[in-house]
């Protein structure tokens, strides 16, 4: 993870004005953080949950399901991206899509796929930021040990092996997503 020196108030516009350059940003305790972009196993269990929550979400007008292209805003003004995010329809009324604005608070599912440069601390204050500004449900996705965190708050956690099954609970009811399809292997026969 690369920290900027620079102690500047950072607006919107200049957060989207930053180059496409290979990383992430995201407005952290207000200096701009740069982590690198994540590797195809990364992309590939954000597509899958990106694919399943949004044709559930549809499917039942639950909400939106977005990417890590979306930035939200934090209570105490950091702007972060989770790697997949959900909000409900309730929050979305009187939005209009076509909005350019990041999103005010955190989404009500974050869910942060776990890439080798990221730390213990790391992922407790991204938690932190969530559950202060909003989020109900937190899913932290392990690759390497094949394992998921569920997260009820920062500290109510439990882990869920890849024979258990992802659940939506009250933030998305319904849905259910077997944690070993993150992990299976191609098969293209």
């Amino acid at each position: 993870m690369i920290t900027g020196v620079d102690k500047k108030p950072w607006t919107e516009a200049d957060l989207e004005a930053l180059p496409d350059d290979g990383y992430v940003h995201e407005l952290v305790k207000g200096e701009l953080v740069m982590s690198p972009k994540n590797n195809y196993q990364h992309g590939d269990i954000c597509a899958q949950l990106i694919i399943a929550l949004g044709t559930h979400a549809k499917a039942h007008k639950l909400g939106a399901v977005w990417d890590s292209s979306t930035g939200f805003w934090m209570r105490n003004r950091n702007c972060r991206a989770p790697d997949v995010s959900f909000v409900s329809k309730a929050r979305l009324r009187g939005l209009k899509r076509s909005s350019r604005q990041f999103f005010a608070g955190a989404p009500d599912l974050a869910v942060e796929i776990l890439a080798p440069s990221n730390t213990t601390a790391e992922i407790a204050e991204r938690l932190e930021d969530f559950f202060a500004s909003g989020t109900q449900l937190a899913w932290i996705i392990h690759p390497v040990d094949q394992f998921v965190e569920v997260c009820h708050s920062p500290t109510q956690r439990r882990i869920l092996g890849s024979g258990a099954v992802l659940d939506g609970e009250q933030v998305l009811p319904g849905f259910q997503f077997p944690i070993a399809e993150l992990f299976k292997e191609w098969d293209w026969d």
